[in-house]
């Protein structure tokens, strides 16, 4: 064998290292978790969302319901949180990631256990909390029209808030984006306002909370996005998006790359 033909034996087997070394081997055990970004990436060790919960439900049967372990139960918390301070009403559950994450269509995201559909809460025009039927465009009158139950809903916008809150109040939660309609945000950060709520933790759902380009209008569903926590980083969660004030200080690598992002530029939710 020449020296040539060895060399390039070499170059091939250090291009495979690497190519496996954001996935869980043998050679790397310790790579776990969220491993990727969202955007490119699989899950290891994943926790099912329960199909039912208290004020929690799936809106499909399917495996779709996997995610990082403290990110499922931040979800669990937060709806029992909302059912406790207002009860008679379900938060409905889209996807999450699938067991093992990797490619879910038609989404561009939700590969690496760290992204979750949560549909908006819903009651009818008279006020009673009624668990939304699916993805359901609420418009700027707050009111969303249900084709299968021939029907206008309102838009509970006093429990979406409270939902919002305790996520980005939960220090484990780490919620990094809160992908929603323009129309969304300010519905739920008029009521927060309009009711007094700690200036803090609106600030934090005004950050967080964002339309995405590209990514659809998000009118009908909040798209919670988790960030890495500092010890995910040392297991293949890849840190992406900018770093919030509020979580824990860990180094970033791509702090750098990210400084300058334009909103048409953040990573598909």
């Amino acid at each position: 064998m020449t020296s040539r033909v060895r060399s390039l034996l070499a170059l091939a087997a250090g291009f495979a290292l690497v190519s496996c070394i954001r996935a869980p081997t043998p050679l790397v055990p310790h790579i776990q978790g969220s491993i990727g970004m969202p955007h490119r990436g699989v899950l290891a060790g994943g926790r099912m969302l329960p199909k039912k919960a208290e004020g929690l439900a799936w809106l499909r049967t399917d495996d779709r319901h996997w995610g990082l372990p403290r990110f499922v139960t931040t979800i669990e918390r937060a709806a029992a949180k909302v059912a406790k301070d207002r009860p008679g009403a379900t938060l409905v559950v889209g996807d999450l990631s699938a067991r093992h994450g990797g490619v879910l269509l038609p989404h561009l995201s939700h590969r690496t256990g760290r992204d979750a559909d949560l549909l908006l809460y819903m009651t009818t025009l008279d006020g009673v909390p009624v668990p939304s039927p699916g993805f359901i465009h609420v418009g700027d009158d707050g009111l969303a029209w249900d084709p299968e139950g021939k029907r206008f809903l309102r838009f509970d916008v006093e429990r979406e808030w409270l939902l919002v809150r305790e996520l980005v109040s939960d220090p484990s939660s780490r919620i990094q984006w809160i992908f929603a309609h323009r129309r969304i945000e300010a519905m739920v950060v008029e009521w927060a306002r309009a009711r007094g709520e700690p200036g803090e933790i609106i600030l934090r759902a005004m950050e967080v909370m964002l339309q995405p380009n590209p990514g659809g209008p998000h009118d009908d569903h909040l798209h919670v996005r988790t960030a890495c926590a500092p010890e995910e980083l040392e297991t293949g969660c890849e840190a992406t998006g900018p770093a919030r004030a509020w979580l824990d200080s860990a180094p970033r690598p791509d702090d750098g790359a990210l400084a300058g992002l334009d909103l048409g530029e953040i990573p598909p939710p």
